[in-house]
């Protein structure tokens, strides 16, 4: 199907949660995490030792490369439109880029996040973000937010080939597949929130997909805080399928786009280390990164029409 005419005067806008480009910017950073809050100085040479374990983030290469692509991919079928990246915490902010957009004389931008899951904890600080940008701008300039692209078939697609890859690699490939995604605070899921039924929807589809019989969900991440987030985690997972008399799973954390400190230090050393001490074998897909799956998943959620499904109106 050919995606409808580009609407005059329209821009993209692609939406990142952000990252610290080095330990100078960590204070800052997580200040804007804390919605304000000063770090205490345990906390900011918490992070900078985990930042400096990992070789520092690769998200702020990885999310230019995907916006770099992203906007020739749209070229080809809407011309010169040129896709600007806004991010949550850190720089560029979006409170900055809707109004740089006005300014070089856009009305209408449509506005994807670098997160497949229409979850509120997800969501909310894009919309409180564009809402702030828009209130900036000099000019008037309305918002598509689309959120949801989480069962596009490039999405489901890429895990289903990497899990199969991974599976491959043997030495049994029906070890036992472990689905993870980010938790969230309880306190969001008796508001109303989505996300559980989002990544339900989603790990089966996965599961199908690479036609998985021994797989599980469980969540990763969880904050250091006194309240209750959901679960099960994954180490409880892990511990269960060895019980069960699978010592070499394989990790997919799917609620995740590319590789970042939840990735690379919350798996890669910090399960990593559990399943060693539990003598658990450890293994990891391969995250997508800017991989094409991605971008064409992000480019059929901007080329679809007006009002498809997972669409949202300007806050």
């Amino acid at each position: 199907m050919n995606p409808p005419d580009r609407p005059d005067r329209t821009a993209v806008l692609l939406m990142g949660y952000g990252s610290p480009t080095g330990p100078d910017d960590l204070p800052d950073y997580l200040a804007e995490v804390l919605h304000g809050r000063t770090p205490p100085p345990e906390m900011v040479a918490e992070y900078v030792r985990r930042y400096e374990r990992i070789g520092g983030s690769p998200q702020p290469r990885i999310v230019a490369s995907l916006r770099s692509r992203l906007e020739r991919r749209i070229d080809r079928s809407w011309a010169g439109t040129p896709v600007f990246l806004g991010v949550k915490h850190g720089r560029p902010a979006l409170r900055e880029v809707v109004p740089e957009a006005a300014r070089a004389g856009f009305e209408h931008l449509i506005a994807v996040p670098l997160s497949p899951y229409a979850s509120m904890w997800i969501s909310e600080p894009y919309r409180d973000g564009v809402a702030e940008g828009i209130r900036a701008a000099a000019s008037p300039i309305d918002v598509d937010l689309r959120f949801g692209w989480h069962l596009d078939p490039n999405w489901i697609g890429y895990w289903e080939r990497a899990i199969r890859a991974e599976l491959a690699r043997g030495p049994d490939p029906s070890d036992a597949v472990l689905l993870s995604a980010h938790s969230l605070p309880q306190r969001m899921r008796d508001r109303g929130d989505p996300y559980p039924e989002i990544l339900a929807e989603t790990s089966a589809a996965i599961a199908r997909a690479a036609g998985l019989s021994r797989w599980s969900f469980s969540y990763q991440s969880a904050g250091n805080t006194t309240e209750p987030w959901l679960g099960p985690d994954l180490t409880e997972v892990m511990l269960d399928w060895q019980r069960r008399g699978c010592d070499r799973p394989v990790l997919a954390s799917f609620g995740f786009v590319f590789d970042h400190l939840e990735v690379l230090w919350d798996l890669d050393v910090v399960i990593r280390e559990f399943a060693e001490a539990h003598g658990i074998g450890y293994r990891r897909v391969p995250m997508p990164n800017d991989a094409p799956e991605v971008v064409e998943a992000l480019a059929a959620r901007i080329l679809a029409p007006p009002g498809a499904s997972g669409a949202a109106p300007s806050p």
